[in-house]
């Protein structure tokens, strides 16, 4: 299923790919130079002015970023995932920051299938998205459905909003094996002021 990524900036503030903080913290946790080769880095729903900006000054000098985004003007590479070459080398680290809920669960596990796929060595797969659970997320699922409606009123954009479980469940079936909940890589964790919301979970899975 191909489908965009769009939304509006009022929702991504609260990303960890929004602050420079975030990204570095990111990158020292998942970033490994290597003398032989580029760190390569996948960034799925993204944009040039997202990871990529806001991690300049930590990342590696050689450092490769790909984006994959169907949205026009937002720097992307390829449209989709499934557009990259089979060929292309692999991918240390890729994320996927705020897209979950523009896919159904099943082309969502086909996703998360590729991206393993593309993963070389021990690469890791970051997921953050907004948490649907709790009052604000409750409040946020009915904010972006009206939003996307009245911006939208012929073609509105159908939500999909996945809980933390579901993602980790998931993850589990596309043959990720490690999980691990990072929430101290979100903006809130870090202190952000004032605090971003909706509150996201960050959930990393290893290969």
């Amino acid at each position: 299923m191909r489908v965009g990524f769009g939304g509006g900036s009022a929702f991504n503030r609260a990303s960890p790919s929004s602050h420079a903080c975030c990204v570095a913290r990111i990158v020292a946790d998942y970033v490994t130079p290597c003398p032989f080769r580029p760190v390569r880095i996948l960034d799925v729903g993204g944009t040039a002015r997202g990871f990529a900006a806001a991690g300049a000054d930590a990342l590696p000098a050689d450092a490769v970023v790909v984006i994959a985004n169907p949205e026009q003007g937002v720097g992307a590479d390829y449209a989709y995932v499934s557009d990259i070459p089979a060929g292309v080398e692999g991918f240390d680290l890729a994320m996927l920051f705020g897209v979950m809920m523009y896919l159904p669960p099943e082309p969502l596990l086909g996703l998360f299938g590729d991206i393993r796929r593309r993963l070389r060595g021990h690469g890791t797969l970051l997921v953050a998205e907004p948490d649907p659970e709790g009052v604000i997320g409750r409040v946020e699922v009915v904010a972006k459905t009206v939003y996307s409606a009245v911006k939208s009123l012929w073609s509105p954009t159908e939500f999909h909003f996945h809980t933390a479980g579901d993602a980790r469940r998931m993850l589990r079936e596309a043959g990720f094996a490690r999980i691990e909940d990072r929430p101290d890589l979100t903006p809130n964790a870090m202190e952000v002021w004032p605090p971003p919301i909706p509150p996201y979970f960050v959930i990393a899975a290893g290969v």
